[in-house]
């Protein structure tokens, strides 16, 4: 079993990836920042983070069979399975919580239609695509070009 594949790489950067927003989550909410709006936008920088340094991964120690659509995958996978254990996470605190949960449905635009289910479930969806659009923006900087070998001469 190769310890560097597409499945392993993806597990241990989305857990990472996962981690890091749990303790950024509390680091806010410990701070009293919970409830600036803007800060959650380094979230993405989490996310981001994660994505490149699994594509890095992947692609460092598969240099021989490093394909683009292999570095794709590997940084959607650690996004969706990073932001899904995060939503979890969130959907659970919000249950245990009820006093955030309502500060949350009095404070935000459609709050009156929130619950911790539909919480998460944002989270999820909004977190995982913008997964995807960085492992695409990603992987053009890290795919291989072709090049260098339309330039090789013909024998």
């Amino acid at each position: 079993m190769k310890k560097h594949n597409l499945e392993n790489v993806s597990v241990h950067y989305g857990v990472l990836t996962a981690a890091a927003l749990i303790i950024f989550f509390f680091l806010m909410l410990f701070t009293g920042w919970i409830y600036v709006y803007e800060l959650r936008a380094l979230n993405y920088v989490i996310l981001f983070s994660g994505v490149l340094f699994s594509i890095k991964h992947f692609k460092m120690h598969n240099r021989n069979t490093f394909a683009y659509f292999n570095g794709l995958g590997v940084g959607i996978a650690t996004a969706a399975l990073g932001l899904l254990i995060f939503s979890v996470f969130v959907t659970l605190y919000l249950l245990a919580d009820a006093q955030f949960m309502s500060k949350l449905q009095q404070f935000e635009y459609f709050g009156q239609y929130l619950n911790p289910f539909i919480c998460g479930g944002v989270i999820f969806f909004e977190g995982t695509f913008s997964g995807i659009l960085t492992a695409f923006i990603l992987m053009q900087y890290h795919k291989y070009s072709h090049l260098k070998e339309m330039e090789k001469p013909i024998p």
